[in-house]
């Protein structure tokens, strides 16, 4: 299959893939807020700011990449609806940049970049890529049957 660069939607992949990052920070910092508040309404006044910040540096180190991984795969999936081919390229591409926009920011809030690092970069890759697959045999079984 032969993928033409000139009918990739890019502005379309770049917003993708940075409401990925934007839809993970958003739930984090819901979850955050959220807990602020029981724990102000807990102690009938201001909250203790050193526990909210101990909370939110324990969740997000391990809520973050798994909220990246469920917004890549379903922002792959709806996004992908109104394209007419390359389906599973277009998620691929989605994938790669949210992979690397997901790395930039581990290491600019101050994470180590590591094997992990990698790790996670493919992982979002591979389901973007499974994203777009997906959603391209979904299509194709639609166009498919006869009813």
């Amino acid at each position: 299959m032969k993928y033409l660069l000139t009918k990739i939607r890019w502005i379309r992949i770049f917003v993708s893939s940075i409401l990925v990052i934007v839809f993970s920070f958003l739930v984090v910092t819901l979850i955050t807020s959220g807990y602020a508040f029981v724990l102000a309404f807990n102690a009938q006044g201001k909250p203790d700011s050193a526990e909210i910040s101990h909370f939110a540096t324990t969740i997000s180190r391990w809520l973050m990449p798994l909220l990246e991984m469920f917004f890549t795969l379903i922002i792959v999936f709806i996004s992908a609806k109104k394209i007419e081919n390359n389906i599973s390229f277009h998620g691929l591409l989605i994938g790669v940049l949210a992979g690397i926009f997901s790395a930039l920011m581990k290491i600019a809030f101050g994470g180590q970049h590591n094997y992990r690092t990698y790790i996670f970069l493919l992982t979002i890759i591979g389901l973007g890529y499974i994203g777009g697959y997906l959603n391209q045999r979904k299509r194709a079984n639609k166009t498919m049957s006869p009813v």
